[in-house]
Formats: C-alpha cells, sequence, structure tokens
C-alpha cells in the first residue's frame, strides 16, 4: 500500500450511536426535506430542461445543487438500496431528461441551454465548470452505486466537449472557471475510469490558475478568485472561502497523482495559515459576507461571522486530502472539530431546515436598530433562524451528501497500521481485517476498539487536541503507548481489546489576543464539543454576563440535545443601572446560575440571543 488510503464509507457500517443518528436523521428526513423544496423551486425542472413548457424561473447554479442531491442519493443507495428505490427511479427520469437535452456536440447546461445559448463559455462568472463539476461527481456516485452508465457517459461526453473548447481550440471566452470544483472532479472521474485525459484536463485548469492576463485585466482583486498567483507560489488561504477549498483539494489530488513536493509543502503552508490564523474555534472559516471570504490574520468577528456550510465540509474535505499527504493527526483534529461544531450547526435538530453562515453571535438588539438607515445601508447580520431553503441553496445539498459517507472520515490505512482518526460508534472492514469502535466520545471522553482477526503487529490512534490525559488498557493491563505525531501506537495481536480514557472536562479558553473581538473573553468546550450561552435560560443582552474559568470544575452536566450534555455553573450578570455612565464600583455583578449548551444546538428553540465568547470575570 504506497500511498495512505481513506477508509471508505462503503467498508463502514455505523453502530448505534450519536452519529450513526445523525445519519439516520439525514437519510430519513434531510434528504426527503431537500428533495420537496428543490421540487418546489425549480431546480429538478432545469434538469428535466422543460423551463420553455412551464416557465419557471430557473438560475445558472440549479444544475449543481441538484447534482449533489444526486450525489448523497447514490451514498445511500450503496448502503440500503431497497430503501432508495423511489429516489434511484426519479434519478434516472433526471438522466434520461439530461440524455434528450444534451447537444450532439456534448454541452449539457440547463440554464445556458433553455436561457442563455448565445452565452455558452462567455462569462467566467456563471458557474458552467462549477456545475460539470458537480455533476461529474454525482456521474461517477451513481454509477458506482447502481452499476448503471448512461448518467457517467453523459458526463463523459460533456468533458470530451469541455477539453476541446478549452484546451483544444481554446475558444472559450476564459480559461479557468471563477469557481472551482471542476479540477477536483476530474480527477474523480479519472480515478473511477482511469482515463490519463481527464488527469491531464484537471492538470490543465489548475496549472493555468493566476497566470492568464486575460482573465486578471478587468478584475479589481485577484485575491477574490484565487487569481493571484500560480498553485506553485501558494501560501495563503485568500479570497472565497469554498473556491479556494475545492482549489486547495484539486491541487491536493494533483500532488498526489503527480507525487509533487512542492505542491505538497505549499499546501502545508495553506492549511497551516488557516488552522492558525483564520478558523473559529467552531471550525468554521470565512470571516466576511463580501464574497464569502477569507480576509486578514486574526480577524474573527463573531456576530457577523459567516463561516458558511458549505465552507465547513470544504475544509474537512481539504483536511483528509492533506491526510493523504502526510502523517499527522491535526488533519484529524481540524475534522473533529468542524463535525461536532460548525457542521452540526448547519442544519436544524430535526433536519428540516439549514443555516448557510453559521454566526458564533446573536443579539436580538441589533436586528431593527438601524430602522432609520436606507435598506441598502445597514449593515448585515446573520439570519436568526436556519430555513429549509435559499435563494442560493448550495448548502443543504452539501450536509446531505456529507452525511450521506460520513463513515469515510473514521480511518486510514496505511502500510504499517490502521489509524483510528474520528471516534465513531462502527464496524469497520479493512485491509487489515475487521475492527469495531464503540465510544459515547462526547460524553465521557471513552473509546473501545477491538478485533479478532486483526492483520497487523500496530495499531495507531489520534490523541485528540483537548486531552490533557490518557489511560489506555490494552486485553486488560494497563500499558504505555508510544505517542508520536499527534498518535498513540500499540503492539496488538490477531486477537485484541483496547480501551482508551481521553479523561475529558469542561474547560474554558482563550483566544490569541490579536483576535481583537475575543480580548477579554473565554468560551467553553467540553471535549470536542463547544458550548455556547442561550437566552432561552440565560436572558436577554448575554454581553452583560461574565464568568471565572474556575467555575468550569463545579460545573453540572445535564443530558439533553440528542444525547451531549448542557453545563450549569455560577456566573455573573452586570446589574441594570438607571445612568448611561456612572462610576466603576465592585457591585456593579450580581451572581447568576448559567446553562451552557452545545453550539450546534443554538436557535432549534424560537429566536434569541446567542453567545460562544463570554466576558471573563
Amino acid at each position: 500500500m504506497q500511498n495512505p488510503e481513506i477508509l471508505s464509507f462503503r467498508n463502514v457500517n455505523l453502530h448505534d450511536g450519536f452519529w450513526a443518528r445523525r445519519y439516520i436523521l439525514n437519510k430519513n428526513i434531510s434528504l426527503e426535506s431537500v428533495r420537496q423544496q428543490f421540487e418546489r423551486t425549480a431546480r429538478f425542472d432545469a434538469l428535466r430542461f422543460n423551463y420553455l413548457k412551464n416557465g419557471r424561473h430557473i438560475h445558472y447554479y440549479y444544475d449543481s445543487d441538484a447534482a449533489k442531491w444526486i450525489e448523497a442519493v447514490s451514498y445511500l443507495i450503496e448502503k440500503d438500496r431497497p430503501s432508495m428505490a423511489e429516489n434511484e427511479a426519479f434519478i434516472d427520469e433526471l438522466v434520461d431528461c439530461m440524455k434528450r437535452a444534451q447537444r450532439d456536440d456534448g454541452y449539457l447546461n440547463s440554464y445556458f441551454q433553455q436561457i442563455a445559448p448565445d452565452e455558452i463559455f462567455r462569462n467566467r462568472e456563471c458557474h458552467e465548470l462549477y456545475c460539470a463539476g458537480h455533476l461529474i461527481e454525482a456521474a461517477v456516485a451513481y454509477a458506482k452505486a447502481t452499476g448503471k452508465r448512461k448518467f457517467l457517459h453523459i458526463m463523459e461526453k460533456y468533458c470530451d466537449y469541455i477539453c476541446r473548447v478549452f484546451i483544444e481550440e481554446k475558444s472559450a471566452a476564459f480559461v479557468t472557471p471563477g469557481h472551482e470544483e471542476i479540477e477536483l472532479a476530474l480527477i474523480k472521474l479519472y480515478r473511477f475510469t482511469h482515463r490519463k485525459k481527464y488527469l491531464e484536463m484537471a492538470e490543465f485548469f489548475l496549472k493555468n490558475r493566476g497566470v492568464w492576463a486575460k482573465e486578471l485585466m478587468n478584475e479589481e482583486n485577484t485575491f477574490c478568485k484565487q487569481d493571484d498567483c500560480d498553485i506553485f507560489n501558494l501560501h495563503k488561504a485568500v479570497g472565497h472561502c469554498v473556491r479556494a477549498l475545492y482549489l486547495y483539494c484539486g491541487i491536493a489530488d494533483l500532488a498526489l497523482e503527480r507525487e509533487d513536493i512542492t505542491l505538497r509543502q505549499n499546501l502545508q503552508k495553506v492549511f497551516e495559515d488557516i488552522v492558525g490564523h483564520k478558523m473559529y474555534i467552531t471550525g468554521g472559516v470565512g470571516s466576511s459576507h463580501r464574497g464569502e471570504c477569507f480576509t486578514a490574520e486574526y480577524d474573527l468577528p463573531n456576530h457577523t461571522a459567516y463561516s458558511e456550510s458549505c465552507a465547513s465540509i470544504a475544509m474537512i474535505l481539504f483536511a483528509l486530502r492533506m491526510r493523504k499527504l502526510e502523517r499527522n493527526a491535526k488533519y484529524g483534529h481540524v475534522i473533529e472539530r468542524i463535525m461536532y461544531n460548525s457542521l452540526l450547526s448547519s442544519c436544524s435538530l430535526d433536519g428540516k431546515s439549514f443555516f448557510y453562515v453559521n454566526p458564533l453571535e446573536i443579539a436580538l438588539e441589533e436586528y431593527g436598530r438601524e430602522s432609520c438607515i436606507p435598506k441598502d445601508s445597514a449593515e448585515w447580520l446573520p439570519i436568526k433562524q436556519r430555513k429549509e431553503v435559499f435563494d442560493c441553496s448550495c448548502c443543504p445539498p452539501n450536509l446531505n451528501r456529507f452525511f450521506a459517507e460520513i463513515g469515510s472520515v473514521i480511518a486510514v490505512c496505511e502500510e504499517d497500521a490502521l489509524f483510528v482518526e474520528q471516534y465513531v460508534s462502527s464496524d469497520l472492514t479493512t485491509a487489515f481485517g475487521s475492527v469495531s469502535i464503540r465510544e459515547q466520545y462526547a460524553l465521557d471522553g471513552c473509546v473501545d476498539i477491538f478485533s479478532e482477526n486483526y492483520g497487523k503487529d500496530r495499531l495507531a490512534v489520534r490523541i485528540p487536541e483537548w486531552s490533557r490525559s490518557l489511560d489506555c488498557v490494552l486485553n486488560g493491563e494497563k500499558v504505555l503507548p508510544e505517542c508520536k505525531e499527534g498518535y498513540a501506537y500499540f503492539t496488538v495481536g490477531k486477537n485484541f481489546s483496547l480501551s482508551l480514557n481521553f479523561h475529558i472536562a469542561p474547560v474554558f479558553v482563550s483566544a490569541n489576543p490579536n483576535v481583537r473581538a475575543n480580548v477579554g473573553r473565554v468560551a467553553l468546550t467540553y471535549g470536542p464539543v463547544v458550548y455556547c450561552l442561550e437566552g432561552v435560560e440565560n436572558g436577554t443582552r448575554l454581553n452583560r454576563i461574565s464568568v471565572s474559568p474556575s467555575a468550569a470544575k463545579e460545573a453540572k452536566m445535564i443530558l439533553a440535545f440528542h444525547g451531549l450534555y448542557s453545563v450549569e455553573m455560577e456566573g455573573f450578570i452586570d446589574k441594570e443601572q438607571d445612568l448611561l455612565y456612572f462610576p466603576a464600583r465592585a457591585s456593579e455583578k450580581e451572581g447568576k446560575k448559567l446553562t451552557f449548551i452545545p453550539y450546534f444546538a443554538f436557535a432549534n428553540r424560537g429566536e434569541s440571543d446567542m453567545l460562544v465568547w463570554v466576558r471573563r470575570a
């Protein structure tokens, strides 16, 4: 096994537990909710190519929305085909529509064929290659799941046309896509079909980014679309977060295929820039709604945080690819942080509605204070409640497809050992034999891993970044593992049972003082879960509340919110005052019982204030 291999969800059966319940919620509720909303809003009508018949509004990114939903269904078909029979028939109908609509030369795009045929490949910002990329990924997933290759052949024909227009004839009005996605999709198509043409196409789009004058001459800011430099000179994460992260995913795939050390080292710098300077404590990325962008180092505002749901998923995809390029637990740390926080926040507890943006603070008093200001001049604020569908509804089906293949984040197979990356109750079928994981990791910080037919001498497990001590019991005896690269290594036999205790506890953490928004503030964590205050239990104007970090030692844990704890402790609240300004006195505070809930659970009980970073008493 030359390169590390991410264990596919195809070889994972989730066992009853927190993430299995989340998987089932997505399969039974979220997937159908998105389907209904996409039918209502003409996403599927776009792929039926019947706009001219019914006159329904369609947009140039609708193909990508529908494609992600198809991809999600494909993953679910692989695990339980009978339960997806209706959705499979529905997809076959859409594929037949695409087959009939595809032009003889191979072009396929519902918007441009029906609305703007004279503008095909003339406008870089109109997502044609982005839509093509998501359709390619969906076609590959559907072929793997069902064995049906009609959809795949449609997309291969389209790829032939793209190659002719962009690479052979060079007749398109641009060279690289405005929104990255086709790059990683083409490499996925190459790996499935083994046609080198697709790898070479991906390499063309990647290597030409940031070097073509005709794409840069009209750009006011080349950073926004990652046009500031070529891929061999990347050092920092810039621009639109999702576009950037999809680009980095494509580069990582190319680096692996070409064994390119320069690309790998550059991506390591980009990853460190994000994690070290531009990531929220929840794992979210994107500090500004303007361009949905990365901004400057340590610029992490809370109440206007963008932290798009798609960006959280893209960051996981990037981290998974980096783990294949480098053995280091830091990639698993980031995936865990995102999974338990910004990812879960993106979907309601009932599975029916979604956030596009995931802020770290909501103060209801701000939503109306600019009532006398013209609407187009007012400050942007995130929505307070999740919605079932958005005008730009890329996030809901992206969540569908991520949860449908969530088993793909759990383990990595290397030549010398199986590496357990995420602690999810599951049964794994690996190249080294079957391995089982049982846990209540986010409750008690404990994990059991066992096998009766393990075929290697060593097993490695990721040591969580929040763990301050580790107790290990192997086959009934306490052991001290070898620790390096963030992993604990164990010598095990064919039949083994390993128990891990990471000693979970509520802990307040501080931010780097360069993060101006969080100076003098602390955030509560319990293992992988970030907590917040919500107005439901704690009242309004949460910025009046303060807490001592030592209060965590006396915290009371209460089981709630889909099997995780809420946390009660003593804090303080500023007393109400009659004067606008007054002399500072110690008696201005009074004691208050505080209730913290998991961040991902906020905004599920009506509109309410919310706060992650609390003033330090």
